[in-house]
């Protein structure tokens, strides 16, 4: 039986993925902790512990797996780690790939996190591993997990002025993801930017929460250097602050509220609009 290894399972998308994947057994999901690969295998799926610093172990993770998710941690290593995962993938003998990238990405993207992502796609290109390439937009679950003790407070408080982004729901990721890792046919060597189905400002973020959850919540527009004080005093490291800073000069350039229709030609459903996500997931603001 073919199998399918999850690199980054434990993550927003690859949690999603597991959840979409129909047939369990064809699962081996990798994870960087004991305790994550026990929650993984109390629910029926195979869990692996890789380091993605670490090439061999990835090798021996992906044993008797022919297809590889590739999804890496936002760390300043992340270009390294993409270099070895797919070294690693050419080792153990992996025959398609779906990495999952970022909205925008290329390997000569003026925009920081943008070349980062896109370093990752040339070298999952270059392996010669036919592949599937997905760009999807900021998640619309950052809202409900990193960002929720913010829209607790009332206050969106954020640096992109009233710029545009089509933000989509990490399911429908995983289900661009889970048709393409069942069946590529047609679909290999290709890019798909993933999006959801309006540009919304962060003010029509609000709304719609406050709307969907009955809170009270704002948007605050602040400068650049709020936001860069802001990340700096939550703790967040220099290399994922100078990331964060440079999404959000791109967003307002005007470049992350365009809308595609890729969901729906990989899935044949619609992107999820903001307001069933909101619905969805409206006690993370309560």
């Amino acid at each position: 039986m073919s199998r399918i290894f999850i690199a980054g399972a434990a993550g927003n998308i690859g949690s999603a993925l597991i959840d979409t994947l129909p047939d369990k057994a064809e699962i081996v999901a990798g994870v960087h902790s004991p305790k994550k690969a026990e929650r993984l295998k109390a629910r029926g799926v195979e869990a692996r512990v890789i380091d993605f610093a670490d090439k061999g172990s990835m090798v021996a993770a992906m044993a008797g797996c022919d297809r590889l998710f590739l999804v890496l941690p936002m760390q300043e290593k992340m270009t390294r780690f993409g270099r070895l995962a797919v070294d690693a993938a050419k080792e153990a003998g992996i025959e398609y790939i779906v990495r999952s990238s970022a909205y925008g990405a290329s390997s000569d993207a003026h925009w920081r996190l943008g070349r980062e992502n896109g370093m990752v796609d040339q070298f999952v290109e270059d392996s010669k591993i036919p592949f599937t390439v997905l760009r999807p937009n900021s998640f619309m679950q950052n809202f409900s997990t990193i960002l929720a003790p913010m829209i607790k407070s009332g206050i969106i408080a954020l640096a992109e002025e009233d710029y545009k982004v089509s933000y989509i729901d990490v399911r429908d990721i995983a289900a661009c993801a889970a048709r393409l890792l069942g069946d590529h046919e047609g679909y290999t060597d290709a890019v798909y930017a993933l999006t959801g189905p309006q540009g919304l400002t962060l003010a029509d973020v609000a709304e719609t929460i406050g709307s969907e959850a009955g809170v009270k919540v704002a948007y605050t527009p602040i400068d650049e250097e709020a936001y860069i004080e802001g990340l700096d005093g939550a703790g967040v490291p220099e290399w994922n602050r100078n990331m964060l800073v440079s999404l959000s000069r791109v967003i307002k350039l005007g470049m992350m509220g365009n809308v595609t229709q890729a969901v729906e030609y990989l899935t044949g459903t619609p992107a999820r609009p903001f307001a069933e996500f909101a619905a969805d997931n409206a006690g993370a603001w309560r």
